[in-house]
């Protein structure tokens, strides 16, 4: 009985220092960290989603809110494209998408539609986006980015945006927050407690509220528009969420 205990606990120790020994090197070894983001995020865009893609497409990304040039901030591996291929109100389609890993899944990714409209894919930073025309995007699309832009720059992102928004634009959000740390106290202080591992394995995702950002571009945008919902998501952790829009 002892040997198999010992058995057992080696077994668990040898796994949790390979494990500690993988988060290390991904640490320190940026490129494999955005290679294997990118991968595990592939894996998990699934536009058979039911729940995740009512709402993105049936909430979020509804035919009639996006229209005209439209530009993605963090287009990922194009899974808000279940939502957006048979739009025909949209004239043009700009992807920013810093990690170059994720540019071939994109493509991979949106190749089993027949999009009308043209698609652009950069690795740009929408922290500064020069490259792009002040006044000229109609409708700007962001999901699940903001946690891994590090403080004080998401402010620079909105900021940005207001400034490429045509008048009446529309900017439109979603995100996963920190949990509220009086009301959900233990689901916050996991949050917390897993954020040193979290933030390597999620590329610099970290837990924030993000609604103190939305909140100071009310001096910037005509209108400040956000709800805080439950996503259906299985990971309790990252469940809580906010959705909304930014209007010039």
């Amino acid at each position: 009985m002892g040997r198999c205990i010992k058995l057992v606990f080696g077994s668990l120790s040898f796994i949790v220092a390979l494990i500690a020994i993988g988060i290390g090197y991904l640490k320190l070894d940026r490129i494999s960290r955005q290679k294997l983001f990118a991968s595990v995020m592939y894996t998990m865009s699934d536009p058979n989603n039911t729940r995740i893609m009512n709402l993105r497409c049936n909430e979020l990304l509804k035919h009639s809110t996006v229209k005209g040039h439209v530009l993605e901030i963090g287009a990922g591996t194009g899974i808000n494209f279940p939502c957006l291929h048979n739009n025909t109100n949209i004239e043009s389609y700009t992807g920013l998408e810093p990690n170059i890993h994720m540019h071939s899944y994109f493509y991979k990714f949106i190749q089993q539609w027949d999009i009308p409209y043209e698609i652009r894919l950069s690795n740009n930073s929408a922290t500064d986006m020069h490259h792009i025309e002040a006044n000229s995007v109609y409708t700007i699309i962001m999901t699940f980015v903001l946690c891994s832009v590090p403080d004080p720059l998401p402010e620079k992102v909105l900021l940005e945006a207001h400034r490429i928004l045509k008048p009446g634009g529309t900017f439109i959000f979603l995100e996963h927050i920190a949990a509220n740390s009086e009301t959900s106290p233990f689901a916050y202080g996991f949050q917390k407690a897993i954020e040193p591992i979290w933030s390597i394995a999620g590329d610099g995702c970290q837990f924030k509220p993000m609604t103190n950002y939305f909140d100071a571009a009310k001096n910037v945008y005509s209108k400040v528009d956000y709800e805080y919902i439950d996503l259906p998501v299985p990971l309790f952790m990252v469940k809580y969420g906010v959705k909304g829009k930014l209007v010039k």
